[in-house]
């Protein structure tokens, strides 16, 4: 539904989607930060502890995890580009049969913050092996440093940083894998053919249990998938464009030359997810190889604050001394992208939640005020966690499972939503890509429950 037309005040209000290679990549920052923020997550703590135990056994997770995954954060996306409202504000309007989510992501933030104690933990535990002054120590300069960045509440900042660090890093683990392919290359046809992994003890699990815990880790997470929304508004896509621009515009107010732009908008969200899903495979490929090729013919099992030390045998091993010592600063460098990426958007979230129930209106704060104050408590609760005992991998994994649930919630919420779009043209279309979001979202909502079992048992264990 359209009026069909629009004044020629009105007529640049939503831009042509990009057009060429350049104006496309111009565009790719938020998945770049979104990619940044996966691999120096899941990607770096688990998918190698698959490598290390199983050696080339269960690689064939990764394909099928990436390429599933991605499709329902491309709809979430998708949803804002196309009406201008983030599908949490969109979730807000909703009756209480969907917006219970809002409420459950909303309060997900602090459960993501303890997620966020593996990945200061692993860091910390990086830095001094590199530097020896103590874990306590670097994981207070860590949070120092990622304050520091994220206070200045610049998305573009945050875009260099990450998209820097994230090359920087792709390439050096390419190489390394790429090297030590004489090792890996002859069970990799085996790996490919879907089978029941073996027991991975630095996880606690193997089996089902194991394929679950990579549908959790591997691939979109739920700070990361929540953050890209906001990366996506903070770029000015789509239907983000003319809000900014401070146009009151109303999806019925929308010329059919603009409908058809915003459906152009659409397809580069898509190519952006896709994009950033090929880049995790590879990614993930490359760290299982180079894990399975060294850690598992030598037996190395990595576990606790290790993880990230014991892994740069793989560069010693293989190169010397040195490449251990860059292996470490590089992978400092991916984990700390993932600190501050949903450090960003998580708090973002929680203003317009704010906002949303009419706190800027009623009290005398500042969104900024809200902002600041928002990143303090997320980045104190990973701190004060690790301060207090050591089990980062447990709380990440605990973390995760959580809110695996949630995430497969709101893959099918925002499908609902999509198709409830009145002007049906901007409705999906794609059927199998409707298919694989829900397939994504129903297997989510299984393995956090899954998950969560095992990790709430161990860490009451403990």
């Amino acid at each position: 539904m359209s009026t069909g037309s629009v004044d020629a005040a009105t007529e640049t209000r939503i831009s042509e989607p990009p057009a060429t290679l350049t104006e496309f990549l111009s565009y790719m920052g938020p998945a770049w930060v979104f990619t940044a923020s996966q691999i120096g997550g899941g990607e770096v703590l688990s998918v190698p502890l698959g490598g290390a135990y199983l050696g080339m056994e269960g690689i064939w997770l990764i394909p099928l995890i990436t390429f599933t995954k991605i499709f329902g954060q491309y709809y979430l996306v998708r949803y804002g580009v196309m009406t201008g409202d983030t599908f949490l504000d969109a979730l807000y309007e909703k009756g209480w049969a969907l917006k219970w989510i809002f409420y459950y992501v909303f309060l997900g933030g602090l459960i993501y913050a303890i997620g966020l104690s593996g990945h200061l933990g692993e860091t910390a535990g990086a830095f001094q092996e590199l530097v020896p002054l103590s874990t306590e120590v670097w994981m207070i300069v860590t949070v120092l440093a990622g304050l520091a960045i994220v206070m200045t509440r610049s998305y573009d900042l945050i875009e260099k940083i990450a998209t820097s660090l994230l090359w920087i890093f792709l390439v050096l683990i390419a190489f390394v894998s790429l090297s030590t392919a004489g090792r890996w290359m002859d069970g990799l046809a085996s790996g490919l053919v879907p089978s029941m992994p073996g027991e991975v003890s630095g996880l606690g699990v193997g089996g089902m249990a194991f394929v679950l815990t990579m549908f959790g880790w591997i691939g979109a997470g739920f700070g990361p998938t929540v953050s890209y929304v906001w990366f996506a508004k903070d770029k000015v896509m789509g239907m983000f464009e003319p809000l900014e621009a401070g146009h009151d515009v109303d999806k019925y107010d929308l010329s059919d030359e603009e409908i058809d732009r915003l459906k152009g908008w659409g397809d580069i969200v898509l190519w952006q997810n896709l994009l950033s899903s090929t880049i995790l495979a590879v990614f993930s490929f490359f760290m299982w190889t180079a894990a399975a090729a060294t850690l598992h013919t030598q037996g190395i099992e990595p576990s606790g604050f290790t993880v990230i030390p014991q892994m740069a045998e793989i560069f010693t091993t293989q190169f010397g001394e040195w490449s251990a010592a860059l292996f470490l600063l590089t992978t400092v460098a991916a984990l700390f992208s993932t600190l501050i990426g949903p450090l960003y958007g998580m708090s973002r979230l929680w203003e317009d939640a704010f906002a949303l129930h009419g706190v800027f209106d009623r009290f005398d704060v500042t969104r900024d005020t809200v902002f600041r104050a928002t990143v303090l408590l997320f980045a104190a609760i990973p701190l004060a966690l690790n301060l207090l005992f050591e089990a980062p991998l447990i709380l990440f994994a605990l973390s995760g499972a959580l809110f695996a649930p949630v995430i497969g919630l709101m893959y099918l919420a925002v499908m609902y939503m999509s198709f409830d779009i009145d002007i049906d043209s901007l409705s999906p279309t794609r059927r199998w890509a409707v298919a694989l979001a829900v397939f994504a979202g129903v297997v989510m909502i299984v393995s956090g429950l899954w998950e969560a079992r095992g990790s709430i048992q161990t860490l009451l264990g403990m």
